[in-house]
C-alpha cells in the first residue's frame, strides 16, 4: 500500500466540497431565502423567547414552530425557526432574520446537538434534549403568536 495517488485524493476532497455546497444548498431551500418579507401574504409579528435545559442557557439549540393549523390556501406554508443564543435568547424567522412569526397557535421543537470534536474537527453531536422536544408530534411545547410583539415565557426544559 503505497501513497495515495494525487489524483484520487483531490477528486475525494473535491467530491466532500461538492457535497457540503449540495446540504448547504438544501438547507437554503429550506431556511426559505426566496427574497424575504415582499412574498409572504401573511402577516408576521415579532416574537422573542427563550430556552434554558437543567437550567442552563441551551445556546445553539434549534428551535422550530410548527401551525397547528394549516395555512390558507394561496399562503406560504411556513415554520418560523430560530437558533438560540449564548444567553439562551432567540428571535424567529419567518422569511427575513428576526421578522418574527404569522399569528396562531404553534407546537414547539426544539433540538440541541451540542459540537463534539471528531478527527481533529468540531461537528454536530446527538441530540442532548429529551427526544419528545424534537418532533410537532410529541413536544410538550406550545405557544400563542397574537398580532403585536410577543415576549414568550421561557421554555425550561428538564430531563424529566
Amino acid at each position: 500500500m503505497g501513497e495515495p495517488d494525487a489524483r484520487t485524493t483531490g477528486r475525494k476532497r473535491w467530491g466532500s466540497v461538492r457535497a457540503g455546497l449540495g446540504t448547504f444548498a438544501v438547507a437554503a431551500g429550506v431556511w426559505g431565502c426566496s427574497g424575504g418579507e415582499s412574498e409572504l401574504k401573511t402577516p408576521v409579528y415579532p416574537v422573542k423567547g427563550s430556552v434554558t435545559f437543567e437550567g442552563e442557557p441551551a445556546a445553539g439549540a434549534f428551535v422550530v414552530f410548527h401551525p397547528r393549523i394549516a395555512p390558507k390556501p394561496g399562503d406560504a406554508a411556513s415554520s418560523p425557526r430560530a437558533t438560540v443564543q449564548a444567553d439562551g435568547a432567540f428571535a424567529l424567522t419567518t422569511a427575513v432574520a428576526g421578522d418574527g412569526a404569522p399569528a396562531g397557535d404553534y407546537a414547539v421543537t426544539v433540538q440541541w446537538m451540542k459540537p463534539v470534536k471528531r478527527g481533529g474537527e468540531l461537528v454536530p453531536g446527538p441530540n442532548v434534549l429529551p427526544r419528545s422536544f424534537a418532533e410537532a408530534a410529541s413536544t410538550p411545547l406550545t405557544a400563542s403568536i397574537h398580532e403585536s410583539d410577543n415576549a414568550l415565557q421561557p421554555f425550561a426544559i428538564t430531563r424529566k
